[in-house]
């Protein structure tokens, strides 16, 4: 986790004028290049570390692998991630692939609502107490306590079992990096859901989709857009759930509302 933090001297001043100099731990950060089958698909920016997983995140969100038995080869080559595919899935269009960050570049984005995705369907309930647990664990996470400078994406299995937590700078990132660890353990990410730090956009509603993640939680809020992506996609989503109560924006049958949050 150290190469994620660098300790930097920086002065410190305070409202009653006292000033002080001290070593400071900031969120370091990595460009990285993706190139798929040969060609670049990607530039990124992201925490340094789980470029792998990142990338087969990236790639099942924008559904161009289902598996790791779609995929041949992986390296890591210095700040390129190259991915040789044994199954060439078309997947999102060039055209149409979007990232609503500064952490990604893409060409001719598009309005992501418009993609087309399965409907999920509702095949669990979680309890909310679960959830008010999730949402807690983010707020610990080792990276952003020290630097306030990392969102946060934790991987829960539908039973309530805590699978993977994972920090980066930027809160796709932590999406894609979730979903790649899921896919090399050969979960089925219908059987999970994922709570998040950051706000609940179209674009990330519709990475869930895409990676077959039927219920997404953020402690930040959900936009209009990705209220109206999560009711087309059949995605449970879930925002503000901090401080004992959570706003439910579609599909609230998935939850037990028996437990009461604290």
């Amino acid at each position: 986790m150290e190469n994620y933090i660098k300790k930097m001297d920086i002065l410190r001043l305070y409202s009653s004028g006292k000033a002080e100099n001290i070593k400071d731990e900031l969120l370091e950060e990595n460009s990285v290049e993706l190139e798929v089958d040969g060609n670049r698909e990607a530039s990124v920016i992201l925490s340094c570390g789980n470029e792998k997983i990142w990338a087969l995140g990236y790639l099942a969100c924008r559904k161009m692998i289902n598996s790791m038995e779609d995929v041949e080869d992986l390296q890591l080559t210095g700040r390129r991630v190259v991915v040789s595919r044994a199954v060439s899935r078309h997947g999102s269009s060039p055209d149409n692939r979007h990232i609503n960050t500064g952490s990604a570049v893409l060409k001719h984005p598009r309005d992501p609502s418009q993609e087309k995705c399965n409907f999920l369907p509702v095949q669990w309930k979680v309890d909310a107490g679960v959830i008010f647990s999730s949402v807690q664990r983010l707020r610990e996470a080792d990276v952003y306590k020290r630097t306030g400078n990392a969102h946060v994406a934790t991987l829960i299995s539908s039973s309530g079992e805590v699978l993977f937590t994972v920090e980066d700078i930027g809160r796709h990132n932590t999406m894609d990096k979730a979903v790649g660890w899921a896919l090399m353990q050969g979960l089925k990410m219908v059987n999970c859901f994922l709570a998040v730090s950051g706000r609940l956009p179209s674009d990330m509603v519709q990475k869930a989709a895409g990676a077959g993640i039927p219920m997404l939680v953020s402690v930040s809020a959900a936009t209009a857009s990705g209220v109206e992506t999560a009711i087309r996609q059949g995605i449970t989503l879930v925002g503000f759930a901090r401080e004992g109560r959570m706003n439910v924006y579609s599909f609230p049958e998935r939850i037990e509302s028996s437990a009461q949050g604290s």
